[in-house]
């Protein structure tokens, strides 16, 4: 390559460098914002939905949970009705009684007490819990329903063990005092067939999906991280860095234990709603799309340096080939004035030869002349002899 050639080259080579540099930021850039957006959208509508379904499970528990201690208040009321005839009928209450109507009324408890809150008669598919019923029926709320017939009390225990009883309590309307029905639900049932938030979280990997916390009153009642369940909002750091960006719209940045995250917080009519992704994961697509440009970019450079390397070579060939047909044609001229020269050569020798000749003559006829100048006939004689040896020679 000329040095034409190589100036060419270092110019391509710098553009091409400068441009790559160019192309490499601007690729970082636009893959930032558009990774960035994905995770934003994304992120959104997890916590909508997650919302959503927060107010439908909560509205078909509300639901559920109206419908199971209406059920109990009208089997309490039945009870009572039951207890009245049967005690008109026989003035007996016995527990065989109880046992029937708690296999007709689908209940797992009959309790009969009087106006004092003392037990008259019980039967119980586990006898374990009626001791616990009894002490929470002394409460002078459930008490005070003995006078009122047409009144009646429900409510949802929830124990310990995440087990549950529904329990309604009414007047009797044989005699002072109430009685009282009520439903137990294993914790076994309640985790396989209520509907919880828990479970819903459950679905989304903390890894892939971000940290999902659903909290109510303080506490973390469900996640998709199961260690953080239970723990009081206040303790959380990365919830209380959340609660100062109350835009559920867009996602902002914060550190959590040190790594840098993208959160969210929605508040719903009974929860907050939090949520944070590892940035890692919102931009773990980044290094794979700005490889590919600078990739695709190369290939272009390598095709752009073939192509001009090619159109060189090309033009080099034709360069060299005028080149070669210009040396050609002037080897062929300088041929041809040689050729010219050596023409004009002979043709001045030959020339110089023949005219030579006949000066040579012409100045011998003057020397004769001059040698006769006195003798008229001989100068005439050396004139015509001179003149017919001129014509013999020109002829």
């Amino acid at each position: 390559m000329d040095i034409n050639g190589r100036e060419k080259a270092k110019r391509f080579w710098i553009v091409a460098s400068l441009l790559g540099i160019c192309m490499f930021v601007i690729a970082i850039f636009c893959f930032f914002h558009t990774e960035k957006n994905e995770a934003e959208k994304r992120m959104v509508e997890i916590v909508n939905y997650v919302k959503v379904q927060c107010s439908t499970y909560t509205h078909y528990n509300e639901s559920s949970e109206s419908k199971s201690l209406l059920r109990a208040i009208e089997s309490a009321r039945q009870m009572s009705t039951n207890i009245d005839m049967e005690v008109k009928n026989r003035k007996q209450l016995d527990r065989k009684f109880l046992k029937e109507n708690l296999q007709s009324l689908w209940v797992d408890g009959i309790l009969v007490l009087d106006e004092e809150g003392k037990k008259v008669c019980e039967y119980s598919m586990d006898e374990g819990l009626m001791d616990e019923m009894i002490d929470y029926l002394q409460k002078d709320i459930i008490m005070d329903y003995t006078g009122y017939k047409e009144r009646s009390y429900s409510e949802r225990i929830v124990r310990g063990d995440g087990s549950r009883i529904d329990i309604a309590a009414c007047a009797r309307k044989d005699a002072p005092g109430i009685v009282a029905v009520y439903y137990y639900t294993s914790p076994r049932f309640i985790r396989n067939y209520t509907l919880t938030i828990q479970s819903l979280l459950k679905g989304y990997n903390t890894e892939k999906d971000g940290t999902i916390i659903v909290a109510d009153k303080g506490k973390i009642i469900a996640s998709n991280d199961e260690k953080l369940l239970a723990q009081d909002v206040a303790d959380n750091e990365i919830i209380q860095k959340m609660k100062k960006h109350t835009d559920s719209r867009h996602i902002f940045h914060l550190k959590n234990k040190g790594t840098g995250c993208y959160g969210i917080m929605l508040k719903q009519r009974d929860y907050y709603i939090y949520m944070y992704l590892p940035d890692k994961e919102v931009f773990s697509n980044l290094p794979l799309s700005v490889t590919g440009v600078v990739f695709l970019y190369l290939i272009i450079l390598s095709f752009s340096w073939s192509w001009i390397y090619i159109t060189n070579l090309a033009h080099q060939k034709q360069e060299q080939e005028k080149d070669e047909k210009y040396k050609a044609e002037l080897l062929k001229s300088a041929k041809k004035a040689e050729a010219a020269n050596e023409a004009k050569t002979e043709f001045l020798q030959r020339m110089s030869h023949d005219i030579r000749t006949p000066i040579n003559g012409i100045c011998g006829m003057i020397d004769v002349a001059e040698h006769y100048a006195d003798d008229m006939e001989n100068r005439q004689n050396a004139g015509q002899r001179s003149k017919k040896h001129l014509i013999c020679y020109w002829n």
